[in-house]
């Protein structure tokens, strides 16, 4: 089907294997892929009752029929899983530049269940997983893990995943980090990989995904385009980033306060888009396929 691989990779880190399977058109006509194919592959391979950190939890990577195309917005992938952190169903989402070369490997997912016994690392792409050893990297932070992976598996364009001493230790709010400041930090994704022994994963490959009328999208492209480009909102994005809300939630009463015990911080003004501005010297820093910066 248009805007899909139809493929999905399995990978069993306890065997070092892995398969994959073909996903059919039906699927995707009633899931969409992304955050609805993850959630079905999570329910069939997950067993009701699983401990988070037992090799049996799936954590299963995804992206969407958007990604990889000149859509807005479109340079999100998916984490999901079972949460140690709530003992339910977990989603974390990442900006960054991992999702298009997740999606060039030519899969729409990949799954990967078990634990190794040692630190690993894995390298993906179109067909073939490696798996690496990741001693030398465990106990590094996550910056320093990421820079010697890239080099590592040879390419620049390689979109890199990887936890830090807090995944490692399986503390239950860990993040999964890439582009150095990019975190899908919902959760306790972090541990999840820890637990399986996996520091770090590199995505790439050169797999297009077919779009069925690029006539279209390069019109809604363009149109789209200019309309942000006169917008009084996406302009106020781009100088004051997403600061500007925390004056907006607090007189609201809406700002996320203490793990949602209070909703305003006494000292918001601190933390504001003018505080920003006026103590720290930044500029717009956007996101591939995003418009706002």
């Amino acid at each position: 089907m248009d805007g899909f691989h139809n493929r999905v990779l399995h990978i069993d880190v306890t065997r070092r294997s892995f398969q994959e399977e073909t996903i059919h058109d039906e699927v995707y006509r009633e899931l969409l892929g992304g955050k609805g194919l993850a959630t079905q592959l999570l329910l069939s391979n997950t067993k009701a009752g699983v401990q988070p950190f037992s090799e049996d939890n799936a954590i299963i990577f995804a992206t969407g029929p958007a990604t990889d195309t000149r859509v807005f917005g479109s340079s999100r992938y998916g984490v999901f899983t079972k949460s140690p952190l709530t003992g339910i169903y977990s989603e974390s989402y990442a900006g960054g530049t991992v999702a298009e070369p997740l999606s060039r490997t030519g899969y729409d997912a990949v799954v990967i269940k078990g634990a190794f016994a040692r630190p690993v690392y894995l390298e993906i792409c179109q067909g073939n997983v490696r798996f690496h050893d990741a001693s030398h990297l465990w106990g590094m932070d996550t910056y320093q893990t990421e820079d010697l992976v890239r080099q590592e598996a040879g390419s620049r364009d390689a979109g890199v995943v990887v936890i830090g001493p807090a995944g490692e230790n399986g503390v239950r709010f860990a993040i999964i980090e890439n582009n150095y400041w990019r975190s899908a930090g919902r959760t306790g994704t972090g541990a999840v990989l820890g637990s399986k022994k996996i520091k770090a994963i590199a995505f790439h490959g050169d797999q297009p995904r077919n779009i069925a009328r690029p006539d279209l999208l390069n019109q809604v492209w363009k149109t789209v385009g200019a309309q942000v480009k006169k917008d009084a909102g996406a302009r106020a994005y781009r100088t004051l980033g997403t600061p500007m809300l925390v004056s907006t939630t607090n007189l609201a009463g809406a700002f996320p306060t203490r793990y949602w015990s209070a909703g305003t911080f006494e000292k918001w003004q601190n933390i504001s888009a003018d505080a920003l501005l006026e103590q720290c010297k930044v500029r717009p820093r956007a996101c591939p396929r995003c418009i706002l910066a």
